[in-house]
């Protein structure tokens, strides 16, 4: 709620600095704003149908078992390894992971699914990384990040365990 209420404000206040100028980038902004809100919404809404189809699929159960909060180290093996295969951008890795979240899963391993399609993310490899840094570059990154999404589920495991963070989600 306040971060929807943070992005609204800054609209509202950039908007009517804008609208103070003299000039039409009042004009202008708007008009990137639609254009970008027909780009940008039929993503969102099949990312959070896509998202919401996934988690009817799983069962709960699964889930638990694969991504809960008692899985432990295992969990957060497993979704290292499935934070890298997920493909796309944003728009669909959160909406998965609010799924993940809804359907049992724990924040270390939500922690480490989120930073491995950060880090990994072989669709962007395969697309851009590889084509343009070439093949050695890209192993050496690749093979010197493996251990990140793990170290950060550790890490929120620790905290979680210690602070009891996960009480409220």
């Amino acid at each position: 709620m306040f971060s929807a209420l943070l992005i609204w404000t800054l609209a509202l206040v950039l908007g009517g600095l804008a609208y103070a100028r003299p000039g039409d980038d009042h004009k202008t902004g708007f008009r990137l704003a639609i254009d970008q809100f027909k780009d940008i919404m039929p993503r969102v809404v099949m990312a959070i149908l896509t998202a919401s189809f996934l988690g009817s699929l799983i069962p709960q159960e699964q889930m638990a078992s694969w991504l809960g909060a008692s899985t432990g180290f295992a969990g957060i093996l497993v979704a290292s390894l499935a934070g890298g295969l997920v493909p796309g951008g944003p728009m669909l890795s959160f909406p998965i992971a609010v799924v993940l979240l809804n359907t049992g899963a724990g924040i270390p391993q939500l922690t480490a699914f989120l930073a491995a399609w950060s880090v990994f993310a072989l669709h962007r490899m395969i697309s851009y990384e590889i084509p343009l840094m070439g093949w050695r570059f890209s192993m050496v990154r690749l093979v010197s990040s493996l251990a990140l999404p793990v170290v950060a589920g550790l890490l929120a495991w620790l905290l979680v365990s210690v602070t009891g963070l996960d009480g409220g989600l």
